[in-house]
């Protein structure tokens, strides 16, 4: 049973890595169109300008690189927990807090002292509980 077992796993492995790099990259398609659009052809290789298809696909990155930005700032703006260290786990960051309690004192008395906390018998639901990972869906 391990002896199938094991070659089953390394015929699934072997067809994973297979698929996997039979599929080229969106870079790498866009910059087989930037050639292309140029009419490049190997036979080429030693006169073609190469400098016009790699402002093409420079472009492109360009505007790949400006998206990403664009949806980084959108996250950040709504979910600004993540531009201070050590927060990006706190989802009560910057949300008003009930404390848990009414009231409290301090009350001396001569040699002596007297603390007290008077705490509130419920509260309500916290961040923890009802806030979301992405503050984005929150403010549409």
């Amino acid at each position: 049973m391990k002896v199938i077992l094991s070659v089953l796993g390394t015929i699934a492995l072997i067809t994973l890595a297979w698929v996997g790099a039979s599929h080229a990259s969106e870079s790498n398609q866009a910059m087989k169109a930037c050639l292309a659009k140029f009419n490049y052809n190997v036979n080429q290789f030693d006169t073609f300008d190469f400098s016009k298809a790699a402002r093409c696909h420079s472009n492109y990155r360009q505007a790949v690189q400006q998206k990403q930005l664009a949806e980084m700032r959108d996250f950040l703006k709504h979910n600004a927990r993540y531009r201070v260290p050590g927060q990006s786990l706190n989802r009560c960051w910057g949300k008003p807090r009930e404390m848990p309690f009414e009231s409290a004192g301090i009350e001396t008395n001569g040699n002596s002292m007297k603390a007290w906390v008077n705490y509130k018998d419920k509260l309500p639901a916290g961040c923890y509980e009802n806030a979301p990972w992405d503050n984005r869906e929150a403010h549409k």
